[in-house]
């Protein structure tokens, strides 16, 4: 047993923090979370004394793609304390690893793994060096025995992706709920975004795709999208091009009307939307991207010199000063939009999309939720979307997403949730027994081993923040209601850094 003292706990469930608790941790099970002068110590128990910290559920990041370094990115995400991670495009790399987290054999979080990625013809990712040729579709033949390819190879859910046409989409989607396998992914260019949230499709994936649906002029917006047609050679970046001209316009025609339309209406069939607005944040202000991070000595010495090729060649080629100075604007706009959708009641999954230049395994999670507090949610509600958000989403909601008696281990097989997760039935890679082999290069340093490199394999991360969490707003913070419509206010005080737990301007 395992005894946290002294603790300020934040429990993702809206109540406010928990100031000097003591949680009880046995065989990977929270056992008690209670006022530390009324909870003695087990006998024998390993005591951890967090007076002056926070102690808070394991951090899921929705949205990312791995590289296969077993030595690098599994323990980096748990040393970050990201005990969870939804993998965008199932790759036989990732899958192993996969498999020997859960034998116990590497340090690294749970995986919910999806198959290879499903495009249209053609592929946005045709003329680049990506990690495995895409699964190309062109009707509705091909799109039902890509589904069965993806439940046929273990995926937990079948990716979608861009470029997929409305007859293949439709039958993709069709094939899925006969195998009872879920979509997740992009918004089709093809596919008016409201049919596409009525479609089943469990979550959408970056806000370029919100746009056109939201704006006064939707209907010829989303005629605008169907019509973009790729260049040869230059696939991704041509279609980046026409995409961010439509966005612009759709997003100086936004509609209140629309909008509230829209948020309603993934509201009503349960969708989930992942803004990675981390990822948008170096794709929009590339000013921002540093060649030299220091955290770069984590990742592959090749890491800096893959992001300016990525950057010059894909997403700022033939980019003038008037686009970037338009998507300078757009990216405040994106922020309102999340935080318009956080008060009308949809879910928000906090994701990064790693691999994007900029974005770090783990370190990215950190400030995906300080760009939410930015954009006006409350540090609470940041936070769900890493926690409590994400593990009802994933169908584990009983077990996982808050610091509460009964959580921290999952049950010996409790099926597939709504967005995978039927590999259920190994132990568990983030309650402690698991030993990592390897630490990142340059990973020294308590983080990475002894006690707090336990406290992060049970599921939970204690934060050293010595200033109180603060909800955004006066009183006691409670979780947010859905269906409520409208654009969230400012903040009643300073944004919350969720990384330090001091006050930060947002940014």
């Amino acid at each position: 047993m395992r005894a946290y003292i002294h603790a300020t706990v934040i429990d993702a469930t809206g109540a406010p923090p928990l100031p000097d608790r003591t949680v009880l941790v046995e065989d990977g099970v929270i056992t008690a979370v209670a006022p530390s002068a009324r909870t003695p110590v087990p006998e024998g128990a390993e005591t951890v004394d967090l007076t002056g910290r926070y102690l808070i559920p394991g951090l899921t990041d929705a949205h990312t793609h791995s590289n296969g370094a077993e030595r690098i990115v599994p323990a980096l995400y748990v040393l970050m304390g990201v005990t969870a991670v939804r993998e965008m495009w199932g790759l036989d790399e990732t899958r192993r690893l996969r498999d020997r987290i859960e034998a116990g054999e590497l340090l690294g979080p749970r995986w919910s793994i999806a198959g290879n990625l499903i495009d249209g013809a053609p592929s946005l990712w045709g003329d680049l060096p990506g990690p495995h040729p895409p699964t190309i579709v062109s009707d509705a033949k091909e799109a039902r025995r890509a589904v069965n390819e993806s439940k046929d190879e273990g995926a937990d859910f079948v990716k979608v992706y861009s470029r997929i046409d409305a007859e293949s989409h439709r039958a993709l989607l069709d094939e899925a709920r006969r195998l009872d396998i879920p979509v997740a992914g992009h918004r089709s260019d093809r596919v008016p975004f409201t049919e596409q949230i009525e479609s089943g499709q469990r979550s959408f994936e970056h806000v370029h795709g919100l746009w056109p649906a939201t704006s006064r002029d939707a209907e010829a917006l989303e005629a605008a999208m169907a019509r973009i047609r790729t260049e040869p050679d230059t696939h991704y970046s041509s279609w980046f091009q026409q995409v961010n001209a439509v966005e612009w316009e759709a997003a100086n025609t936004y509609g209140p009307v629309e909008s509230a339309s829209v948020f309603e209406r993934l509201v009503a069939n349960d969708v989930a939307y992942c803004p990675t607005l981390v990822m948008h944040q170096y794709l929009d202000l590339p000013e921002r991207l540093r060649l030299t991070d220091p955290r770069l000595r984590y990742l592959p010495p090749e890491t800096a010199q893959l992001w300016a090729y990525v950057m010059n060649e894909v997403y700022l080629k033939r980019r003038g000063a008037d686009e970037s100075a338009k998507r300078r604007v757009l990216f405040e706009m994106r922020r309102a939009a999340v935080a318009a959708m956080d008060a009308a009641g949809v879910r928000l999954l906090a994701g990064t999309d790693p691999q994007t230049p900029g974005v770090l395994p783990g370190f990215g999670l950190h400030q995906e939720l300080e760009l939410m507090v930015g954009a006006g949610l409350t540090p609470l509600r940041a936070l769900q979307t890493a926690t409590v958000e994400p593990a009802r989403f994933l169908g584990r909601e009983s077990w996982s997403g808050t610091v509460e008696p009964g959580k921290g281990r999952r049950p010996a097989d409790p099926g597939r949730g709504p967005a995978g997760g039927h590999r259920q039935h190994h132990p568990d890679p983030c309650r402690g027994d698991a030993r990592a082999p390897h630490r990142p290069r340059g990973a020294g340093g308590p983080a990475g081993r002894g006690r707090a490199g336990r406290r992060r394999r049970q599921g939970l991360t204690c934060a050293a923040a010595r200033e109180p969490v603060r909800s955004g707003r006066p009183g006691p913070a409670r979780p947010r209601p859905r269906g409520r419509r409208g654009r969230a206010g400012p903040p009643a005080v300073q944004p919350t850094s969720l990384s330090s737990g001091r006050p930060r301007r947002g940014r």
